[in-house]
């Protein structure tokens, strides 16, 4: 539920929902500590004031300035996100400002970083817009070196540097985009030293018409951190220090103004795992590829 005009204006997004991310385990809608547990059963919430029509003012709970992959499944072109937006923030509590005008664009924010309800962190983005079928954006999110892992986050004090781009081709929509992760050294939370991790998306859609389409995405992801770094902070992507990944993922879709099917194909081979965080029976295997369906109905 949302207002989008007028001088002030709201945004609601209620219900329960999923994170289903390929390469790690699919938790039921209402499992503890994930899911809906994370945010709650109205993640999305804030105020809107419009002065004019270039510049908004937005308090609450505010979905993240970062990424090419949306929060909520049915805001992708798949089912699964990807193992860099498991990376990245999802929602945070705080004040952003931003400016859209013809060409460029560009936001700044005041909130708690990773959900952490207490450390403070600084997001913002800068966005240029050439033509009306391609654009350039850069996002950042700064918090506090010392914020502590949360359930949204093991860990917190991430600094993100996101490089996005858009281009439209007739019916073919191309969206990649450069994530660099850096988490700093914190006596309080005992990183003995700043790790760091890096990954690339290409993320494409293709239209075949009003009610065909098929998505795709190829990832990379990777810890800068040796196998031997035990560094509290050394596994920014989830599989142990000095591991990386990659991902590739299908997803043909159906869709007419009251429903939507989709099913999906994605496939996960990653490297140097540290044992219990692969896959398979005592997390051993170093590659998954697993099937997916999505049925939803709109009115």
């Amino acid at each position: 539920m949302a207002r989008t005009n007028g001088t002030l204006r709201f945004s609601l997004t209620a219900g329960a929902y999923n994170f289903p991310v390929v390469g790690t385990a699919i938790n039921p809608t209402f499992q503890q500590l994930a899911n809906t547990n994370l945010f709650g059963y109205l993640p999305i919430a804030y105020v809107q004031y419009a002065p004019n029509a270039n510049w908004t003012i937005s308090a609450g709970k505010l979905p993240t300035l970062q990424g090419q992959e949306n929060g909520f499944t049915f805001q992708n072109p798949n089912i699964e996100r990807g193992l860099v937006w498991n990376m990245e923030l999802v929602v945070s509590r705080g004040v952003r400002v931003a400016y859209s005008g013809t060409k460029f664009s560009a936001a700044l924010e005041y909130n708690d970083g990773f959900y952490s309800g207490s450390h403070r962190a600084i997001e913002g983005s800068a966005g240029w817009n050439p033509t009306p079928s391609n654009s350039l954006q850069f996002i950042f999110i700064i918090p506090d070196a010392n914020t502590p892992s949360n359930n949204t986050a093991l860990i917190a004090n991430k600094r993100e540097y996101d490089l996005m781009y858009t281009q439209q081709i007739g019916k073919l929509q191309l969206l990649p985009y450069a994530l660099w992760v850096q988490s700093p050294a914190s006596s309080a939370l005992g990183y003995v030293r700043a790790q760091s991790a890096f990954g690339a998306v290409l993320l494409a859609n293709y239209a075949f018409n009003g009610t065909f389409s098929l998505g795709g995405r190829l990832e990379t992801v990777g810890n800068s951190s040796s196998v031997h770094d035990f560094s509290f902070n050394s596994d920014l992507i989830g599989y142990g220090p000095g591991s990386s990944a990659t991902t590739f993922t299908l997803t043909p879709s159906y869709k007419t103004p009251h429903l939507i099917v989709r099913g999906e194909w994605s496939h996960v081979t990653a490297n140097n795992v540290f044992p219990s965080l692969g896959f398979g029976p005592g997390g051993l295997r170093t590659n998954q590829t697993r099937l997916g369906l999505e049925v939803g109905a709109q009115f």
